[in-house]
This record gives C-alpha cells, structure tokens and sequence, in this order.
C-alpha cells in the first residue's frame, strides 16, 4: 500500500510535455466542476457521519452551548416586544436566587442587559442554525410565549429533550385568537383564568389532542403593564389635553379593523375634533409594511392624528379617554386597568377560518363586548364621532368594577405562582427514574401522616363534646 502511494505521488510530481490545448473558459469550467463534486462529496460523508455516530453528542453539545445547567428551568423569548411577560418572571426568579436559563432571539431583549449570578442568559440567532441548537436543547421545563412550536411551516422545531413546554400568555385572550395548531405541540398551558380552560379543551377535543395540564395562574404582562402605569401618574404632570382623546388600536392581520373596515372612520374622528392616537400591533410592522405605509399616507395630513410607536402602550392609554380596536387584547388592558370604555368594530366571521375561533360559535372575548362598551357594525362607522361621545358620558368608572378580579387570578402576582410551579417541575423532572419512585413513597407517607393526624384531631375534638 505504501509502495502504491509513493507512485502515486511520484507520478503527481512529475510532468512531462503535454502538446495539448485548453482554452481558458473551459479550464475554469471544468475546474470549478471537480471541486463542486469533491466539496458536495465531503460534505455527504460529514452529514452521514454526524448522523450515524454523533446524534448524541451533538445534543449534549447544543446543550452545553445553551446555558449552564441543563436541569434549570427556561426561559425562551422571541425578543423585547415580550419583555412585559418575562420580566416579573424573571425578577421573581432572581429575588428567590433560582438559577435559571434565559434564551432569546434578539440581540435588543433587555434582559440580557441583566448581570446576576443567578441568571444564564444566552441569545441565540433567529436562522436555521439558531433553531437547529434549540432543537438540540434539555431541560426538565421550558416556559415560552411563542405559539407555532413545533408546528407544521413554523421554523422552531418542539426541542426533543424538553420534558414539559409550557405556554404563557402574552396578552389578555384565550386561544380562540391563536392560528390554528398553535399550541398542538405544548404540554401544558398557564391560564389567566379559569374562563380560558373552556376553548382549549373545545380544541383538544375537535383535533383528537391529548389533554394538556392546565395551571390558574395570572396574566405577568398585565401585572407589568400595571407597575407602567403606576411609575408613569408618578413622573407625570397633572392635567391633561382639553381634546377628547380617541386611541385607535387594530389588531393585525384578516382580523384588524383598518385591514377590513380602512382608514376612513378615523378621517371621520378628526373632522368632528377629537385627537386620535394610532398604535398598530408591533406585527404589523413585520408581516404588512406596505400596508403601514399606505395607512400611514391616508392620515398623515388630519388635524390632531398622531402615531404611537412606542413598545409598550401605557402612555397612549394613559392619554385616552376611549378605545377603538377589533378583536385585539388591548381592549382589556385598557378597559380593565384604566377602566374606561371601548368601542369593538365588527369582524366578519369568515375573517377568523384561519384561527382556532373557527371551532366555536362565540368566543369569551365576543361576549365581553358589551360589558367593556359597544359593539360597532360596518354600518355605523360613518357616525362613529357620535358613538364615541355617547359611550363615553353613558359608560362610568363603575361599570367596570369587579370585572378584572372576576376574570384575572393572581392580578399583581402571577409571577409568584409561575415561578413556584417552574421550580417545581424543575426538580420533579430532574429525578432519575429510583428517585421518583422514591419521592412518590414519600408523598404517599405524608400524605398518610396527614390524613391520621386528621383522624386523631376529630377523635380529640369528638371526646371533648361528650364530656
């Protein structure tokens, strides 16, 4: 064999005359061939060879790459527009000093401006190959806001070694506003409210889907947007516009109000005098700029419109004295924080066949129109002006009393009750097959003492009435 190499490389060396010709441009054609050929041939065996012998260790790897610990709870964020949702949770996490990890796609998310021990931040590339190590992650529990994972045409493919992905709320809705499938490939769902765990199983149910653990827990974004508006009456000066203030907020989409109604009821707003702030859902800046752009040129020359592009809403509700929106959560933000009324403009049913509303007949957010304000049919946009002045002087401050505590548990400290059950299910899932088995003997046993301690107490209790 040694014999056979060293011919090889003598006759490699060696040249003789060669009365030959090859023009340029066929030269480097053929060049640019063979190593095309012997570049794809490289990369095939590299690929055959990773996915024969190196699955395993890819894994472990991707995992090392992602945070410290693989036994901590995640946090997995898409970026800075869903601060408001992590950051009690991970304010929570620091003040109990959980270790935990935090994963995000964009390199502006302020928590990685975030120094403690006891956070591991990580961002990660949103392209195939930031997705491809997400795939890669483990981790007993992960906690997500984004809808889609592991859905069919999403790029983020579920991550094998997370043992429970749970979704939670951006936003005060339920599912029904959510693309259908969104949330097919999550374990387990924390709800605002109970009203919420209704459409979920009317989903499970319709597709064949196994029951996912449901968990009571609060909205942590309300709660945020709640500290905003505190922090914002302190800073503020006091006084406000002598205009009526109409915000105008659609959602985005087949289901936003300037998508099937246009611009011209907010033309309507300016004639009759009221200033009229517009804020778009932060998507549609994303996936319908030429709509923008065309929404933007229909309203730029009316009196007293302005545009609001800010991340977060608090100072344009704090501005407002009614809301204008479709099927959009910020109606409840608005209603149930500032508590002032809303005008809901109607959406067409067939509007909706792409989101899981399609499998019911009305949705809790269709019946909370009337009790947050007034519902507005295409028909009546073009007297929209005396809509607004006659829901604003019928509709008091009282109206809206007791509603957020009837529908959002834990309001202020969802955060709390999230934390405790990521920590929970940290350690439950960390445990090795004997150490569960081991924990479960133990709970039974507590379980047990209680339950005698129980018996004797009412014993005790029962002896002390005969005598």
């Amino acid at each position: 064999m040694f014999r056979i190499f060293v011919l090889l490389l003598f006759s490699a060396g060696y040249s003789r005359e060669a009365y030959a010709y090859l023009d340029p441009a066929s030269g480097n054609a053929l060049a640019s061939f063979f190593i095309a050929v012997f570049g794809s041939a490289v990369f095939f065996l590299k690929t055959l060879f990773y996915k024969i012998f190196a699955h395993s260790s890819y894994k472990t790897q991707s995992n090392k790459n992602l945070g410290v610990d693989s036994n901590m709870p995640v946090l997995f964020s898409e970026g800075e527009i869903y601060w408001a949702t992590f950051r009690p949770i991970v304010e929570e996490f620091i003040r109990r000093k959980i270790h935990f990890r935090y994963i995000t796609l964009d390199v502006h998310d302020p928590a990685l401006a975030i120094d403690n021990d006891c956070m591991h931040s990580k961002r990660i590339s949103k392209n195939k190959l930031g997705f491809t190590k997400l795939a890669g992650l483990e981790a007993p529990v992960m906690l997500s806001t984004t809808p889609n994972i592991g859905s069919e045409g999403y790029p983020m493919p579920r991550p094998e070694g997370v043992k429970n992905l749970v979704h939670v709320f951006h936003a005060l809705v339920d599912v029904s506003c959510y693309r259908k499938g969104s949330l097919d490939f999550y374990d387990s769902v924390l709800l605002v409210g109970e009203h919420e765990a209704e459409s979920i199983r009317l989903v499970e149910s319709a597709r064949g889907l196994s029951a996912k653990e449901l968990i009571v827990a609060g909205l942590p974004c309300l709660d945020d947007l709640d500290r905003q508006k505190e922090e914002l009456c302190k800073d503020r000066l006091t006084g406000g516009d002598a205009l009526t203030t109409v915000l105008v907020a659609p959602s985005w989409g087949s289901k936003g109000c300037f998508t099937e109604h246009g611009t011209d009821f907010v033309k309507t707003l300016s004639r009759s005098g009221y200033k009229v702030i517009i804020r778009l859902h932060p998507h549609s800046f994303i996936f319908e700029p030429g709509s923008v752009d065309k929404w933007r040129l229909e309203t730029q020359e009316l009196d007293n419109v302005s545009w609001d592009d800010e991340a977060q809403g608090t100072i344009a509700m704090s501005q407002a004295d009614i809301l204008i929106s479709d099927a959009s959560s910020i109606r409840f933000d608005f209603a149930f924080l500032y508590e002032k009324p809303v005008l809901s403009l109607e959406i067409p049913r067939e509007s909706r066949s792409t989101f899981e509303s399609d499998y019911m007949d009305a949705t809790w957010a269709d019946t909370m129109v009337e009790e947050i304000g007034v519902g507005v049919t295409s028909e009546n946009l073009t007297v929209i002006d005396e809509i607004v002045k006659d829901t604003i002087s019928s509709f008091a401050t009282e109206a809206f009393s007791g509603l957020r505590n009837r529908y959002v548990d834990n309001f202020r400290y969802s955060s709390v009750v999230i934390v405790e059950y990521l920590e929970h299910q940290a350690k439950l899932l960390s445990l090795t097959a004997d150490q569960l088995v081991s924990r479960r003997s133990i709970e039974q046993l507590e379980g047990q003492v209680d339950e005698d301690r129980s018996q004797l107490s009412h014993l005790s209790d029962h002896s002390e009435r005969q005598s």
